[in-house]
């Protein structure tokens, strides 16, 4: 359906947003939570927290909840921001999700944390996820492969493996890389098929 036909805010406040680099502003954390719904109540921005696994290290800030929160999440670690930016697309139950990049800033413990909230983000809604890292789509029911800003191919994970087109040659290119770094490779996947995935082209 052309979204023109519809209000802008009739289809926006469908859309949930987890960015790479999260946006905050200045304001309490519970505020920041509640960006998206300003009338949220306390005991369902506690409830949002806590599905976005950012409960804990909430408490542990002196003042909570009303905590300060600087420009841009100054005082927040990476994966904390990212926690709160999680907590904040909960709150609003978006019917459309998108993940752009949302665990390629932080470090492989936090990656873990933070992939264990969206794990509960995706649950029951469409979620279009753009990764470089692309062992974090396998799950996804669709790719969407670019190259240079053009769609190349498009296909479950299997199929287009089996293809050994663009997406296998960077499969592969990724996995010798995790080889040669010794790292182990990155196991984080989105939590179960009905998803749609972008990897983006080199």
């Amino acid at each position: 359906m052309d979204i023109r036909r519809y209000g802008v805010a009739d289809y926006r406040r469908h859309i949930g947003l987890v960015l790479q680099e999260p946006f905050l502003f200045f304001g309490t954390i519970a505020e920041n939570i509640a960006y998206g719904r300003p009338d949220a109540t306390r005991a369902e921005i506690v409830a949002a927290a806590r599905a976005a696994h950012a409960h804990e290290f909430i408490l542990r800030l002196p003042p909570g909840y009303d905590s300060m929160v600087g420009e841009r999440g100054r005082g927040l670690s990476g994966g904390e921001r990212q926690r709160i930016s999680i907590a904040r697309a909960l709150l609003i139950d978006p019917r459309i999700l998108i993940l752009d990049e949302a665990t390629s800033s932080v470090d492989t413990e936090t990656e873990k944390e933070i992939q264990k909230a969206l794990d509960n983000l995706v649950q029951g809604r469409t979620t279009i996820a753009i990764a470089h890292r692309l062992s974090t789509l396998r799950r996804a029911d669709r790719l969407v492969v670019m190259d240079r800003g053009r769609v190349v191919e498009i296909g479950p994970h299997d199929e287009l493996m089996a293809k050994q087109g663009s997406y296998w040659r960077l499969y592969e290119a990724q996995a010798r890389r995790v080889e040669d770094d010794g790292s182990g490779g990155d196991d984080v996947q989105l939590p179960a098929p009905g998803h749609a995935a972008h990897p983006a082209g080199q």
